[in-house]
């Protein structure tokens, strides 16, 4: 039985919940509420946790040490709707922790208490049957529990939470009619019973495997294109960050600073007591790691050249235009990255079924970017929130998110831009506007049985899509990819239908469609945008 938890122990509670999370990953990835492969909320949540364990694995600090650099790194390395939440519920339990060596049961609950206040507080409309709802009633459970005089030590806390939690998860369906309909619970309220039951296997020396999970898509760089002609113009991005030590020569922030000026520009220096964090650009980072080792030692240090970075923006982006402001946008294949650096993006953050970007990955982009104003196009409904989180960390940019949930509604958007438009709000509302009058249907093949909205579904069947509405059901892509396309021109008028197709498409059955529709709909233009998508069959934009 544990009483009081350390660092050590803070370290292996969250280090035993995600490796049980892992486990359990595809189970939570497959509790979609459409039988479609598009569920990813379990390896958002694995990453996400799996980024602030990775900034405290050396277990050298104090508790509140440790809790400080988890809740900073598991906000930055969040990943979708889910992974927003869960890293806000566990940077407010972290933040109770911030004063304290140990943590007994009593100052645990008041842990999750504000992780429930924190969690809910990161969502605009917070839904309950999700997983708000069973944190929230997991940890009133234990306050109860706490006030009967049942709760002792850190063990009675997770047994309490857990078996609420689970009651809880049972119960979302009830709450959620759009889970009751799919026959699944919540899938990132299973996510959060599962690390809290790896919490419990810890405490009772349960023995967990130690499962890898790739976090970071880091971007590559082509050296190749670098030669013995290359020239260097940029210099060098240089931070590191300083033990002060005793024996060294005498610190002065302020002459330290000045010398550092005469090396390099854009300086920032920063004093926390004995400790000091260097950013400097210069073209001889090795004289400003000479200076700075006459106060201390690194504990850090990181050069990158900046010639290298402004290479990968130049291939990536528009950089003869004299704009106002930049563009960033997510693709999931490289045939629609490449449209929308067509189309005048400046950044497209690639992202694939099972990684979506995290805070930090945005944040590592904008840096790229010299404007004072940057739109941010997440195109999907769990980065949106991911985007949002990353532009409250960033301060050097006007972050504006403009809430794309598809890349569909992010081709139609682009060609709205201006560039060089001094009227920024005019233009996100103009923005807004043509993304509202987008309506988008997705059609994919079903991966399993099921019964939605009244209608029975069989595997392989092909489902067609408008938000959570099932439209059209069949065994035949181009009937169901017709009957849905007809229902949408019989309701709303429509001048252009925009197919994109998912890359194992046939491209009879697109004929088909849009044969079928511009002979019915003489004033409806189709265009066909040929996509490496292998998660849908097609997407139907009409505008």
């Amino acid at each position: 039985m544990v009483e009081r938890i350390d660092a050590q122990e803070y370290y292996n509670l969250i280090d035993y919940g995600i490796r049980n999370l892992s486990l359990y990953r595809d189970y939570v990835n497959d509790l979609n509420v459409f039988p479609v492969p598009d569920g990813d909320t379990g390896s958002n949540m694995v990453m996400t946790l799996q980024s602030g364990l990775l900034a405290i694995e050396e277990i050298s600090e104090e508790l509140s040490e440790m809790a400080k650099k988890f809740s900073r790194a598991v906000i930055f390395g969040a990943r979708g709707n889910s992974g927003v939440i869960v890293s806000q519920f566990f940077k407010g339990m972290s933040e109770v922790l911030f004063d304290k060596n140990s943590a007994d049961a009593g100052t645990f609950i008041n842990a999750l208490e504000n992780g429930v206040k924190s969690a809910y507080a990161s969502v605009a409309n917070p839904v309950e049957g999700t997983v708000l709802t069973v944190i929230r009633e997991g940890t009133e459970h234990v306050k109860n529990e706490l006030e009967k005089g049942l709760i002792n030590s850190i063990d009675d806390v997770i047994d309490a939470f857990l078996k609420k939690a689970k009651e809880t998860l049972k119960n979302t369906p009830e709450l959620l009619p759009v889970l009751k309909s799919a026959g699944v619970v919540d899938s990132g309220g299973a996510g959060i019973v599962y690390v809290f039951e790896g919490m419990g296997k810890y405490l009772n020396n349960e023995p967990l495997s130690r499962i890898e999970t790739k976090l970071v898509l880091e971007n590559k760089v082509d050296f190749s294109s670098y030669t013995p002609e290359s020239k260097f113009v940029y210099g060098y991005c240089t931070e590191v960050f300083i033990q002060l030590l005793n024996g060294k020569i005498p610190f002065s922030h302020s002459e330290f600073r000045a010398q550092l000026e005469l090396m390099g520009d854009s300086v920032v220096t920063v004093e926390d007591g004995d400790k000091v964090k260097v950013h400097v650009h210069t073209f001889t980072p090795e004289k400003v790691l000479d200076y700075c080792h006459n106060f201390g030692e690194f504990l850090t240090l990181k050069i990158e050249n900046m010639n290298v970075q402004h290479s990968e923006v130049k291939q990536n982006s528009k950089t003869t235009r004299d704009s106002v402001l930049s563009v960033v946008t997510v693709a999931h294949d490289t045939r629609m990255k490449q449209y929308f650096f067509d189309m005048g993006a400046d950044i497209v953050i690639s992202a694939d079924n099972c990684c979506s970007p995290s805070a930090a990955d945005f944040v590592r982009e904008f840096k790229k970017l010299d404007t004072d104003t940057i739109l941010v196009f997440p195109n999907n409904k769990n980065t949106k929130l991911v985007a949002e989180q990353a532009a409250k960390l960033y301060d050097r940019a006007d972050i504006i998110v403009v809430p794309t949930k598809s890349e569909a509604e992010c081709y139609a958007a682009l060609p709205m831009i201006d560039f060089v438009c001094e009227d920024i709000s005019g233009l996100v509302e103009k923005l807004i506007e043509t993304i509202k009058n987008v309506t988008i249907v997705v059609v994919a093949q079903a991966t399993k049985n099921a019964t939605y909205s009244g209608m029975v579904i069989n595997k392989g069947d092909y489902v067609a899509l408008k938000g959570e509405r099932l439209i059209a059901v069949g065994t035949g892509l181009d009937l169901v990819a017709i009957e849905a396309a007809k229902g949408i021109l019989s309701e709303k008028e429509t001048n252009i239908l925009t197919v994109f197709t998912g890359k194992n498409t046939l491209n009879d059955d697109v004929e088909e469609l849009c044969n079928s529709v511009t002979a019915d709909y003489l004033y409806t233009e189709t265009e066909v945008v040929e996509t490496e998508n292998t998660m849908f069959n097609l997407v139907l934009s009409f505008e």
